[in-house]
């Protein structure tokens, strides 16, 4: 008997195969029956987007009865129009004639000089007790300090320029570069003050005795010439 049991148990298959069978003929179905649901879902969602965009749009009406309108104004009134005043000129208007002037007779350009600069150009006249005309002398042109800022439109710009002389020291030497040198130009463009900002010290006196001879088309600020520093390099270069 038991040599009987231990051979049906041999020859069982293991794991229920029908249930298997099963199991897979339902998850297919399942699947199917699942795409099939989302499908509709996602017709009869479109299907209701399209119905409310071409739904109607509802559009509100106000109905006044007639017994609430007012009566129309008469058409006829006794009160006579409003009557309008027009002014009279006074000259009656004439007609200009342009003239065509020849450009050799048209005054040229001037400007006005103002109180102020007369009296730095020409001095103060005073009148002594004793009846005597005392002229005083134009007062000194305002230089800015070395360093200090001064608006301008128009940098000064070098007319004449005078060549350094190279020292023999120098030469010998074999010393060259550039000597940076800061110039005062004053309202007439000449040099009023030298100071060296970048030093090469067998080539600065040489450099600070040229850029003295030199002249500038003074700067402008507002049309009129001021005084300000303005950089000029010197260059020394060995042949």
């Amino acid at each position: 008997m038991t040599t009987q049991q231990g051979h049906l148990y041999q020859f069982m298959p293991y794991g229920a195969p029908e249930l298997k069978e099963v199991a897979r003929r339902y998850l297919v179905r399942a699947t199917a029956v699942g795409c099939a649901i989302w499908l509709v879902i996602f017709l009869l969602s479109l299907g209701g987007v399209q119905i409310l965009l071409h739904r109607p749009k509802e559009t509100s009406v106000v109905v006044v009865p007639y017994r609430e309108l007012a009566a129309p104004p008469p058409l006829t009134q006794n009160e006579p129009p409003p009557q309008v005043q027009v002014t009279t000129p006074v000259a009656p208007p004439t007609v200009g004639v342009a003239v065509p002037v020849p450009d050799a007779e048209a005054p040229p350009e001037q400007t006005i000089a103002s109180q102020e600069e007369i009296a730095n150009t020409t001095g103060s006249v005073e009148s002594s007790g004793d009846g005597q005309i005392v002229v005083q002398p134009p007062a000194e042109e305002e230089l800015p300090q070395f360093g200090q800022y001064v608006y301008v439109e128009e940098l000064p710009e070098a007319i004449t320029k005078v060549q350094p002389q190279y020292p023999d020291i120098a030469r010998e030497a074999g010393v060259d570069g550039t000597v940076l040198v800061q110039a005062l130009v004053g309202k007439d463009g000449k040099v009023k003050d030298v100071r060296v900002q970048k030093s090469i010290p067998m080539l600065d006196a040489s450099a600070v005795a040229a850029v003295k001879q030199w002249v500038f088309k003074p700067a402008l600020s507002n049309n009129k010439p001021v005084a300000v520093w303005v950089a000029v390099p010197v260059k020394f270069q060995l042949n």
